[in-house]
């Protein structure tokens, strides 16, 4: 049965404490063409939405940077509304960017904004990152320009944003690569929840000092050691053994609190040492499953529970397949279970560890079996489609002598002027 608990909580608010209104100077946008994987809204079993923060980054393509527009923020808005009926409502987040300009560079936002489905961060007066745009629905933004009438009058180029997502515009916490620099390179735990001006951001805001995440948040080594072979682990990756788990070993500075949770399981919270240095844990999962490990990050009232990183734990001796696949010579990330490619699709190459089988469905239904190399490390195909739409691909997750095919994920093919066509 179900867990149908409520989720609800109550929504306490301080006499006397300031809610600043209003957006800062400085706006981020990005085509989502760009974007190779999108940072992660947490749900509950039933599909429920546990909160409004993200966690994970947004990993975008090589060479890929998000773009600024400076707005004036008297005139500009960041506003939510609900749509939809019982139990399908949605939240449909607007943005009302208004730039002052009215110039050649200003009038060419038409060009690269309408029709592209885009991303856009906006930061509030307390220094947190809202995201208008969702990976589940498409972005709809229409510029518009004032030239103004008289000599008393404004001109301005207003970018109008509408966004349908499952929650008021999510909050960012995660890194922004823009060709200035990154802000945030390690993530601001204060973003999340809106706790406090992040200040110096370097985006062309004058937000003051602020909070900022002291010399007591917690710190987490990458380097962990999985039944005590060492690994290198990232925020919202993801990582394959044979066999079981038998231990974990992390290090670090401050640590708060570690955690798994093994599919089906109840979550178990793992030992840090009185130095809060270190962490062991040891038992015993089998294979296959699928663990998920979550630290907290942030200090005081902004500090709160993330996933960290996930674990699947294959049978033994059983097929590893790489959370990438390289195609057209170039690499892609597989994201929850899609991948996005543009034009054409001649070559497609897979590698990992004793791989069984892996299999292409075309937009016909015509099943295609990969060539694997005879020590089970890479697969391949080469062919010519053009045909726009979705193509799955299938792998054996169980042994030589007794496969199991599963879907792995759904590459979508679809037109796009930002890359070349075939033969180019």
């Amino acid at each position: 049965m179900p867990d149908c608990s409520s989720i609800q909580k109550s929504l306490a608010w301080c006499q006397g404490k300031p809610e600043l209104p209003g957006v800062k100077r400085r706006i981020f946008y990005i085509s989502k063409a760009d974007i190779l994987k999108w940072p992660e809204l947490q749900h509950d079993a039933n599909g429920r939405l546990k909160s409004a923060s993200y966690t994970g980054d947004f990993v975008l393509r090589a060479d890929a940077k998000w773009k600024f527009i400076d707005i004036l923020p008297d005139k500009s808005q960041l506003t939510s509304d609900g749509q939809g009926e019982y139990p399908s409502q949605t939240q449909l987040n607007k943005l009302v960017a208004v730039h002052p300009g009215v110039d050649e560079a200003a009038s060419a936002a038409s060009a690269y904004l309408n029709n592209n489905d885009n991303v856009f961060l906006v930061e509030d007066m307390r220094g947190a990152i809202r995201v208008v745009g969702s990976d589940k629905w498409p972005t709809k933004t229409v510029v518009t320009q004032d030239l103004g009438q008289g000599p008393t009058s404004t001109t301005s180029t207003t970018i109008t944003v509408e966004a349908t997502d499952e929650c008021l515009a999510p909050f960012y916490a995660g890194s922004i690569d823009t060709d200035d620099g990154t802000i945030n390179p390690e993530g601001n735990p204060n973003q999340a929840t809106g706790g406090g001006d992040s200040g110096g951001q370097n985006s062309g805001n004058n937000s003051g000092g602020g909070n900022t995440s002291g010399s007591s948040s917690p710190t987490y080594s990458s380097d962990v050691y999985i039944n005590n072979q060492k690994y290198t682990v990232s925020k919202g990756g993801n990582l394959s053994i044979n066999g079981s788990l038998k231990s974990l070993n992390f290090s670090g500075s401050n640590m708060d609190y570690l955690s798994l949770e093994a599919e089906g399981e109840m979550e178990e919270e793992i030992e840090i040492n009185n130095a809060k240095n270190s962490a062991v844990w040891t038992g015993q999962i089998n294979g296959p499953s699928v663990v998920t490990v979550r630290r907290f990050e942030g200090t005081g009232d902004n500090s709160r529970s993330v996933t960290w990183f996930t674990l699947t734990i294959l049978a033994a001796n059983g097929p590893v397949y790489d959370e990438k696949v390289n195609i057209e010579g170039y690499n892609y990330t597989i994201t929850n279970g899609r991948v996005n490619a543009y034009n054409y699709l001649n070559s497609i190459r897979f590698t990992g560890q004793n791989m069984v089988g892996v299999y292409l469905v075309d937009t016909t239904g015509k099943e295609t079996k990969l060539t694997i190399s005879s020590d089970g490390k890479s697969a391949s195909w080469n062919g010519s489609y053009t045909t726009y739409g979705d193509y799955k691909f299938y792998r054996d997750e169980g042994t030589a002598s007794s496969p199991n095919k599963v879907l792995w994920f759904t590459l979508n093919l679809s037109h796009n002027d930002g890359y070349p066509e075939e033969g180019d």
